[in-house]
């Protein structure tokens, strides 16, 4: 359910976004064929089917693997600021979620039910990788000290402070690769999934968005632009390879928006996905995450991340001490320890 970000104009005919794991897809249909579509929204969500309606695609979406639990980011979430100076992210509190429920409502055709929006707070997962956006009636930071997002101390929210926009993501598990399966075989690799990613007009063209979605994949004090940007401790915590969304087949801002900011687009369109629009195909967009290799904290099979690369170093380790141990090798270690005495005795005599 990948949320386009943006909405102007009307946003009530704004077009609605879609989920993750890509259905089938066919081939782009004639340029000349496809009506115009109201882009009010840059980034969609894909409202929820019905029962009646569920399919495969909309199944495809969600995760129904039970095996699959990951464990809860435990550290605490941090505020960070924006090139806007009155601009912070944070992680969604209580007094947050009535207005981002009218924003979203606001910006996107699509109704969600409450729990949607309560499980940013409730469910300690959900809660982890969904973040708003924030305006101040007072600046927070000197826009000129500040090139990149900074972690600070969350300000506290006032009355005239407001929710400007927000990002909701999903967990969805991947397929581990078929050289680690056997090797790393409790390491689940993930996808990040953007169900809901959208901002209020009047704040686009500041990097606000950008920076909804920086702070859950990168690190806070990695600057943007950096050809091998440091990943968050999020992404480490949860293994994210790979983040993805849909949008609108038509929406070219909203392409052209996560281009920039190294996705890809997959080839063909996912027809049908949005039911309420026509054209109705969905492009899917994804980044593969590069975690820096000479960061040990970001490896994907470090110690720290994975706990189970180092392991398998330290059973190979241990497989070559035992292979020392058998008589045949005692009996060279003693000669060598032999012969290493005798020539040490030689030298010293030799030396006085």
């Amino acid at each position: 359910m990948a949320l386009p970000f943006f909405a102007r104009g009307s946003a009530a005919k704004a077009s609605p976004p879609p989920p993750f794991s890509p259905p089938t897809t066919a081939n782009n249909r004639a340029n000349n064929n496809r009506p115009n579509v109201n882009k009010g929204s840059l980034f969609q969500t894909t409202p929820p089917a019905p029962p009646s309606l569920t399919s495969a695609r909309i199944g495809k979406s969600r995760n129904t693997d039970p095996a699959f639990e990951p464990k809860p980011y435990a550290s605490s979430l941090e505020t960070i600021y924006t090139p806007h100076p009155n601009v912070t992210i944070e992680p969604v509190k209580t007094a947050h979620i009535p207005s981002l429920m009218r924003i979203t409502g606001l910006l996107l055709p699509v109704r969600y039910p409450n729990s949607f929006y309560t499980a940013t707070i409730t469910d300690s997962i959900v809660a982890s990788i969904s973040r708003v956006a924030i305006y101040h009636d007072h600046p927070v930071t000197d826009i000129t000290a500040t090139t990149f997002p900074t972690t600070a101390k969350a300000p506290s929210l006032s009355s005239s402070d407001k929710v400007i926009g927000g990002i909701r993501c999903r967990l969805e598990p991947l397929p581990p690769p078929s050289e680690l399966s056997v090797s790393c075989p409790l390491r689940q690799a993930t996808n990040l999934y953007i169900q809901t990613l959208h901002l209020l007009s009047s704040y686009r063209g500041r990097g606000i968005a950008a920076s909804l979605l920086d702070s859950l994949i990168y690190d806070s004090a990695s600057p943007p632009g950096t050809p091998m940007r440091a990943v968050s401790g999020i992404v480490r915590h949860y293994n994210i390879q790979t983040v993805t969304a849909h949008v609108h087949e038509t929406n070219e801002e909203a392409l052209l928006w996560y281009l920039a900011r190294g996705f890809t687009i997959q080839g063909g369109v996912v027809e049908g996905y949005y039911r309420r629009l026509k054209p109705g195909g969905a492009k899917i967009v994804s980044l593969k995450l590069a975690w820096e290799e000479d960061d040990e904290d970001t490896k994907p099979g470090s110690l720290n991340d994975a706990g189970c690369k180092d392991d398998e170093g330290d059973e190979d380790w241990e497989k070559v001490e035992l292979d020392e141990c058998d008589p045949t090798a005692t009996e060279k270690l003693e000669e060598y320890d032999t012969v290493n005495g005798e020539e040490y005795v030689r030298k010293r005599m030799k030396s006085a």
